[in-house]
C-alpha cells in the first residue's frame, strides 16, 4: 500500500514536472519569437536612422553651399551698389532721371516731371511709360 502510494506520488510528480517543463518550453519559445521580432525591429530602426543621418548630412552640405552662395551674392550686391553710387555721382543727368523716376512712383504727372527735372516732353513720356509697365 505504501509502495503503491509512493508510486502514484512519483508518477504525479513526474507528470507535474513534465507539465512544468512543457510550460517552461512554451514560454521560452514565446520569448524567442519576441526576441526575433525585436531584433528585426532594431535592424529596421537602424536602417531608418542611417537613412535619416545621410539625408541630414546632404541637407547640411546643401545648406553650407547655399550659405556660401548667399555670401557671394551679398558681396556682389554691395559691389553693384557702390558702382551705382559712383555712376550717380559721375553723371549729373542720371540724378535727374532718378529724381524723375521717384516722382513717377509718387504719382507726378508729365508736366510736373518736365518742370522739376528740366526734361523734354518725349523723355518724360518715355519715363512715364517705362515705369507704368513695371508697376
Amino acid at each position: 500500500m505504501i509502495g503503491e502510494t509512493a508510486l502514484i506520488l512519483a508518477v504525479l510528480a513526474l507528470l507535474l514536472a513534465m507539465a512544468a517543463m512543457g510550460i517552461a518550453w512554451m514560454m521560452w519559445r514565446r520569448s524567442q519569437r519576441k526576441l526575433e521580432a525585436m531584433s528585426t525591429l532594431m535592424r529596421e530602426l537602424s536602417r531608418s536612422r542611417d537613412s535619416y543621418r545621410k539625408q541630414l548630412e546632404e541637407l547640411q552640405a546643401a545648406n553650407i553651399g547655399l550659405g556660401k552662395k548667399l555670401t557671394e551674392l551679398g558681396r556682389q550686391l554691395v559691389s553693384l551698389r557702390e558702382q551705382q553710387q559712383e555712376l550717380a555721382l559721375k553723371d549729373p543727368q542720371s540724378r535727374l532721371y532718378s529724381r524723375a523716376a521717384r516722382m513717377v512712383q509718387l504719382g507726378a504727372d508729365i508736366e510736373e516731371i518736365m518742370a522739376e527735372c528740366e526734361m523734354p516732353r518725349a523723355e518724360a513720356e518715355l519715363l512715364l511709360s517705362l515705369h507704368r509697365q513695371r508697376g
